[in-house]
């Protein structure tokens, strides 16, 4: 697997400033053909066809933490991977972050929300 750069955690433990509000999605390609009768046949389109997606949201932190996230989100620039360990999974997986918003919540912190669309590149 190539040396793409992890997401930052900022210190904040294995999974890094994932809040509550982050969920994970998740995609299935399939190909259907209908016949007569109701009756059709299913099968996975492609060799990756369950994309599982992270749509994310970080805690609320302070202006030098969130300049640290957009700063590596848009170094990445929106095609370049990354790894990111999604909760509760035992392994990190590839990611792209193709859109980020960051949110003010108030005058001292901010959030950032992403979609992290998983990503197949060698």
């Amino acid at each position: 697997m190539p040396g793409y750069p992890a997401f930052p955690t900022l210190g904040m433990g294995i999974y890094g400033p994932v809040a509550p509000g982050s969920s994970k999605p998740a995609t299935p390609a399939v190909l259907t053909a209908s016949f007569g009768g109701k009756y059709s046949q299913r099968a996975g389109d492609g060799i990756n066809a369950l994309s599982r997606d992270f749509s994310f949201k970080s805690a609320s932190l302070p202006a030098d933490r969130i300049k640290l996230l957009e700063a590596f989100l848009i170094g990445r620039a929106g095609y370049k991977p990354f790894m990111f360990l999604v909760p509760y999974e035992d392994s990190p997986r590839q990611f792209i972050a193709p859109s980020w918003s960051t949110n003010y919540d108030d005058q001292l912190n901010s959030t950032i929300t992403a979609k992290f669309e998983e990503n197949f590149d060698p």
